[in-house]
């Protein structure tokens, strides 16, 4: 994509402040997917992958791991970009914790099958199934967090620790691009987290989110 289309599309988009102060976006999405058809249509269409990848609300209720497995492949096969590679591996990596600390929290076994989810460290987690933070507390420095979350059934604070943990990486991701594809698609992430946090009510996410820490998918589901 030509980076004069990303810097008029990237200028032309209100900024985003900041995830848990903001009550509500700061563009409609009717209006941001007006804007967002400046992409030409081979980068349209990859956004639509990374978000319907990074996105459950996109997906079933009861996941099928296969069908995850294979959908990531094929977005990352599509993805010509290191920043965004990085950016899904780190974003399932991310799922696949939730999933393993919820399967601790209610006394599993560490997984036997080859390859029970998608991401990088899934053999290293099993490896590593007794250590409390899975041995990837110095990687992830938010999961001693959603430990004690999880511990004591924090649904709120729990859901706010990760999606924090997500827009820090998206930050971090932001200082390497400012006006090409990856800032675009940066951009929308943050969107999502921001409209899904300022429709959040309280009773209702905690109901929510409860049925997500069954499912090992709390907060990745805003991203």
């Amino acid at each position: 994509m030509a980076e004069s289309t990303c810097y008029t599309l990237l200028v032309s988009l209100p900024h985003i402040d900041a995830l848990f102060s903001s009550q509500t976006t700061p563009i409609s999405r009717f209006q941001l997917d007006r804007r967002l058809s400046m992409l030409e249509t081979k980068d349209q269409e990859r956004l639509v992958l990374i978000e319907n990848l990074l996105h459950w609300d996109h997906l079933a209720d009861d996941v099928n791991e296969s069908a995850l497995i294979r959908l990531a492949e094929k977005t990352r096969e599509q993805l010509e970009s290191q920043t965004l590679c990085e950016l899904l591996d780190w974003s399932l990596d991310m799922r696949t914790i939730v999933a393993a600390l919820r399967r601790k929290r209610q006394g599993e076994a560490a997984p036997t099958t080859t390859q029970w989810s998608y991401g990088i460290r899934y053999e290293y987690i099993r490896n590593h199934w007794n250590s409390p933070t899975l041995g990837l507390g110095h990687a992830f420095p938010w999961i001693s967090n959603v430990v004690e979350c999880l511990l004591t059934d924090n649904c709120i604070e729990l859901e706010k620790n990760l999606l924090q943990a997500v827009w820090d990486q998206l930050n971090r991701l932001a200082t390497r691009h400012q006006f090409d594809f990856e800032a675009v698609v940066i951009y929308v992430l943050r969107w999502n987290l921001v409209a899904g946090w300022s429709r959040c009510d309280t009773g209702k996410a905690e109901v929510r989110f409860r049925k997500l820490v069954d499912k090992g998918l709390c907060a990745i589901g805003s991203l």
